[in-house]
């Protein structure tokens, strides 16, 4: 009898669990960068609206949708968003993270990128392009290391049965300018500019930690992440844009289906060669995208 009575329990623990499974986003965009911060205008903050309708056909509710958009979306503003999803997260919940917006290459200080020794980094507002001394020493740039480190915790939180899916609509290897050609504006997002920090190599080259999330990013590194003017007459993320059209789709899919599906829209909504990296996997048993 007291078999039994452990197995119900455990078989109302696991139920509960599912029950009590949760699907959280926070999705950061910019587009207004700051004359001063030396970063191009583009349109990251209309992504958000795209995304945002995206993940409420895939079963997302509005209470736990949070966005942050240009001005809002300062270094501080969104370490502390990164800290309330972490602390709301629960076991067994999906959390989608999406940054669309300028992306940099960062002198790496610890010495855990071996081949060209620079970090990649997301931008925030408030995060200038170019190391000015005693000014802005890249204290407000997003690199890798810190997204890592933040997504471990936030992997602990929701467990292997949990998933987590990263988003970047932005690249470290475009020009970050705005262009023209004789059809349309041509913006880009990224810089070819490196942000060096002055200071020492490290000795001890650290190796990489294992990557237990999806991370899909616009582009391969040696490419540019175009923005794409659609329909309605407005810019938008390639990546975003290559979302949003399979929305239907999304729910129903492994997510090795999904990046191929977007890889195949992207080569028909772009004019130039552009195609989505990735790494990782949102979870260990389950590998449907939501």
């Amino acid at each position: 009898m007291r078999i039994i009575c452990l197995i119900m329990i455990c078989a109302l623990v696991n139920i509960s669990d599912l029950v009590a499974q949760n699907k959280r986003a926070l999705l950061i965009g910019i587009g207004d960068y700051p004359e001063q911060s030396g970063w191009s205008k583009i349109h990251g903050q209309n992504d958000l609206d795209i995304i945002r309708k995206t993940l409420l056909v895939q079963g997302f509710s509005e209470d736990y949708i949070v966005e942050l958009r240009d001005s809002e979306a300062k270094f501080e503003n969104i370490n502390d968003a990164f800290q309330a999803l972490l602390e709301a997260a629960n076991k067994n919940d999906i959390v989608y993270i999406q940054f669309s917006g300028h992306g940099q290459r960062i002198t790496d200080l610890n010495g855990d990128e071996k081949e060209d020794g620079l970090d990649e980094a997301w931008i925030p507002y408030d995060a200038m392009k170019s190391f000015v001394n005693g000014v802005y020493e890249g204290e407000n740039h997003i690199t890798d290391d810190f997204l890592n480190d933040y997504l471990t915790k936030l992997r602990f939180k929701v467990g292997y049965a949990g998933k987590i899916i990263v988003i970047a609509d932005a690249c470290h290897s475009g020009s970050g300018s705005r262009g023209l050609s004789d059809e349309e504006d041509v913006y880009k997002r990224g810089s070819s500019e490196s942000f060096v920090i002055p200071c020492d190599k490290p000795n001890v080259i650290r190796k990489g930690k294992p990557v237990d999330w999806l991370f899909v990013v616009a582009c391969k590194s040696y490419q540019t992440n175009y923005e794409y003017k659609a329909e309605d007459g407005n810019f938008y993320g390639s990546l975003s844009c290559s979302i949003a059209k399979n929305q239907g789709k999304l729910m129903e899919m492994k997510y090795s289906e999904a990046i191929d599906m977007w890889n195949r829209t992207m080569i028909n909504i772009t004019r130039y060669p552009q195609d989505i990296d990735n790494e990782g996997r949102p979870c260990k048993k389950n590998n449907n995208l939501f």
